[in-house]
């Protein structure tokens, strides 16, 4: 039996040019479930194959724009690959319609091969999924341990039932009743060995990171990798749809696990820098400190950051300082809303704004870099929150140096946010997954787009009084701008 994990391409519509970009990473949710296999000594034939990686920018006659190889090509490639299962993986509800098309062409390379899909989506609605004719089975949570039984038990010709696994609507006794009933996650993430890197083109991930490709707009070092250290996330924001794949229950690779893992990109592909991409790094302080440690000890100088955020309310300034010591290059902190209310009882994060206040204080203490993260426009705010919300972002901006990071809010399967905006039909057409949909009472899209546009010319303004006053800021200004211009030429690159 043969598998063909895949990776579908991407599609900026033109009127969301302003908001996505295409963008490439290593695949780690392939590589983890094709080192998976290995581990367990499947006697399978294992390929990757991302359609991504060609790194074509193709400009369609109705003005979007397809990053990676069209759809000949994808039926070329996976009919030449001849696999028994397709397994595909689609990341975000806004490329849904990308994993569909990839899964409709697989089914037309190979008839006879077994077409599966996974991901955030496809575990937010695996019976709409499955409505899709070309689609065999829905892989809903984590990947590994499923994929691996689904691949065994069709291997022995028996019945597929296994829980998290749905093949034929009638298998609703493997659904989760709701995204807050049991569901089985690897308790102990040092069982799975580390990512196949083996198996993919590292180099060529990495050379188009350096293009202007990278999903974070400030990519760092020649040779950055992406660590996710841990999953799960206990706290229940309204927005978040890391419970659908990854849980409530916070589960975590050991500080000598990250080591070796660390060890092995450092030794095998020269990796100069980490991004930890957590949804909660610093859930555990304690690891975290030991982590950081680890980072210390090893003399190599490898920088990191954590752009995806960390709470602000497990900091100390010895945490601070350490961090900085240890390579840090900037820390992001996930603020959401100024307003206390709005963070209780509109987002339903825990968190004090004092904390926050005292790690921007840190930071700016030892000189490290800070940015933080906003939402806007999500249902229960005021026009009165939201604008003081990005007053206190420009605020702090100007006063510590926090660079602001505003998005517009997103509604996503899986979330409180979704069931409420759905339920209460808060928006005006059909939803499709992109920022700024939303519409209450309070506000709608169009004032949100003027008050964010607004926020920019003001940011803008202290970012050129700040760069005036400071050699950091200019450079960092710079910085910003040049990474703009990167993200723009990448639109027009070919390879």
């Amino acid at each position: 039996m043969k598998i063909l994990f895949c990776q579908h391409n991407v599609t900026i519509k033109e009127q969301d040019k302003l908001v996505h970009r295409p963008t490439i990473d290593l695949p780690l949710g392939i590589l983890y479930m094709a080192s998976y296999l290995r581990g367990k000594d499947w006697p399978g034939e294992i390929e990757i194959y991302d359609a991504r990686l060609s790194g074509l920018i193709n400009n369609l006659p109705n003005g979007d724009v397809v990053f990676g190889d069209l759809d000949d090509v994808i039926e070329k490639n996976i009919k030449d690959s001849n696999p028994d299962i397709i397994a595909i993986s689609n990341m975000f509800s806004w490329q849904v319609a990308n994993a569909f098309e990839m899964a409709k062409t697989a089914k037309k390379a190979c008839p006879k091969s077994i077409v599966v899909i996974g991901g955030p989506h496809a575990s937010s609605f695996p019976e709409e999924t499955l409505n899709e004719d070309y689609i065999d089975y829905v892989v809903m949570g984590e990947g590994e341990e499923r994929i691996y039984n689904l691949l065994t038990t069709l291997e022995r010709g028996e019945e597929v039932s296994i829980q998290g696994i749905l093949g034929k609507i009638e298998d609703k006794e493997l659904l989760r009743k709701n995204k807050k009933a049991p569901i089985t996650y690897i308790a102990d993430l040092d069982e799975l060995p580390h990512p196949a890197y083996d198996m993919v083109d590292v180099d060529r991930y990495l050379e188009l990171s350096r293009k202007g490709f990278s999903p974070r707009p400030f990519e760092r070092g020649e040779r950055a990798f992406t660590l996710l250290t841990s999953r799960g996330c206990p706290h229940k924001c309204v927005f978040c749809s890391i419970q659908a794949t990854m849980g409530y229950k916070w589960r975590y690779h050991s500080p000598e696990n990250i080591q070796e893992h660390i060890d092995l990109i450092r030794k095998e592909y020269g990796c100069d820098y980490l991004h930890f991409e957590d949804d909660n790094f610093t859930h555990d302080p304690e690891r975290f400190d030991e982590i950081i440690e680890m980072l210390v000890q090893r003399k190599d100088e490898i920088k990191w950051d954590t752009p995806n955020g960390i709470r602000g309310d497990t900091w100390t300034f010895e945490r601070v300082k350490k961090s900085k010591e240890s390579g840090c290059q900037y820390l992001t902190v996930a603020i959401e809303s100024a307003v206390q209310d709005v963070i209780d009882k509109v987002v339903k994060k825990k968190l004090d704004l004092n904390e926050v206040e005292r790690l921007m204080e840190y930071c700016q203490d030892v000189n490290l870099r800070l940015n933080a993260f906003y939402i806007i426009g999500l249902p229960g705010e005021t026009k009165d929150d939201i604008m003081y919300t990005l007053n206190y972002a420009l605020n702090c901006y100007d006063k510590y140096d926090v660079l602001p990071v505003v998005n517009l809010a997103k509604v996503l399967p899986g979330t409180e946010l979704y069931e409420n905006t759905v339920n209460n039909h808060l928006y005006t057409d059909k939803l499709e997954f992109k920022p700024n949909e939303i519409t209450t009472e309070e506000f709608d899209p169009k004032w949100i787009a003027e008050q964010y546009a607004w926020f920019r010319r003001e940011l803008n303004k202290i970012r050129i009084i700040k760069s005036l006053k400071s050699p950091r800021e200019l450079r960092r200004s710079f910085q910003i701008f040049f990474d703009k211009v990167n993200d723009k030429m990448a639109l027009h690159r070919v390879n």
